[in-house]
């Protein structure tokens, strides 16, 4: 049965209800469906998938224009500015560099030929301070340049002028293909003050195992003096109730306890996490010995990882510094 899904803010996007759901299944629907989806026992609509992908790439991150052309700004701010993308444009790479680390955006579109940091040095630079941001070069054509952007490992080259529609579908293809918020690789800054933000802690308990966990950690973020933060906590003990909580609570930060996981991959759990339409403002995983499979899919998805073999108060600090940079204060 197809539906307009009442959780995505794209209205023309048709979803169909999951069979065995509390919904009836009527009709001579197809039994095969796509991976993904979306919450409230719907299925997206796979005559609707590139409709799909795009509001996946839409919600991933903003985009940020980097070229000295007036016209190439506008022609582009007003091309994905119109279909819901966030954009911002810079003139230049010093100005870049500015938004870069000031804004995170998800992909970066590059002029090589910049008034004075050029584009080759601007991608070695974006390469060197945030290996998550995907880049694309955007210019007139000139194989040199082509091949330094290669040697850089650029995810595209576009040679001007430009075909709109072959862009929007390069881009789509890259943000929608997993969830990539930024994990900018700043130098660390410790920011000040007293953060506030909702907390869901994901712990699985095996049958007859006392849950030890979730009483230490409910007193420890409860309480201020030990905390540092005001935080409302909540805990989900399986991907079920993980998700409807996502969709009840609506946590800022969802922390993922990785050694007491047992019915689901580390990484599995956190792809369904940030898949989700009600995905938080940011995942946290922590424990205290991560596979390298699940290591390698965390970094991919630009989740941080809190090793605790040492002490348990770098995660109530990673808490802290996590929501007073989304600006999460009282």
């Amino acid at each position: 049965m197809a539906a307009k899904c009442p959780l995505f803010r794209n209205g023309a996007i048709l979803c169909r209800i999951k069979p065995n759901s509390q919904h009836r299944w009527v009709g001579t629907e197809r039994a095969w469906y796509i991976r993904n989806y979306c919450e409230a026992d719907y299925y997206v609509d796979c005559e609707d998938f590139e409709a799909y992908l795009e509001q996946q790439a839409i919600v991933k991150g903003k985009i940020l224009v980097v070229d000295d052309e007036t016209t190439m700004l506008e022609t582009l701010s007003s091309f994905f500015g119109s279909r819901g993308y966030q954009l911002m444009t810079a003139a230049s790479g010093e100005a870049a560099l500015k938004l870069l680390a000031e804004e995170q955006p998800a992909l970066a579109l590059i002029d090589i030929k910049l008034p004075g940091i050029n584009g080759i040095e601007l991608l070695t630079r974006i390469k060197q301070d945030y290996p998550g941001i995907k880049t694309f070069v955007v210019t007139a054509y000139d194989e040199e340049n082509k091949k330094a952007a290669e040697a850089l490992g650029v995810d595209a080259f576009f040679a001007k002028p430009i075909g709109l529609d072959a862009l929007k579908k390069k881009v789509v293809e890259v943000l929608s293909a997993s969830e990539r918020r930024m994990k900018t690789l700043i130098k660390t800054q410790v920011l000040e003050g007293t953060p506030a933000a909702k907390l869901l802690f994901i712990v699985e308990v095996l049958p007859n195992e006392v849950d030890r966990l979730s009483e230490y950690l409910k007193a420890c973020f409860s309480d201020p003096s030990r905390c540092g933060g005001r935080y409302a906590v909540q805990f989900a003990y399986s991907i079920n109730d993980a998700l409807q909580q996502l969709m009840s609570f609506k946590p800022d930060v969802v922390l993922i306890n990785f050694d007491s996981l047992y019915q689901i991959s580390c990484g599995q759990l956190a792809s369904r996490i940030v898949e989700s339409p009600y995905r938080p403002k940011e995942v946290v995983v922590y424990g205290l010995n991560l596979e390298a499979a699940d290591k390698q899919t965390l970094e991919q998805l630009g989740i941080q990882y809190v090793d605790q073999r040492r002490t348990f108060a770098k995660l109530v600090t990673t808490v802290k510094q996590t929501a007073l940079r989304h600006g999460l204060r009282s």
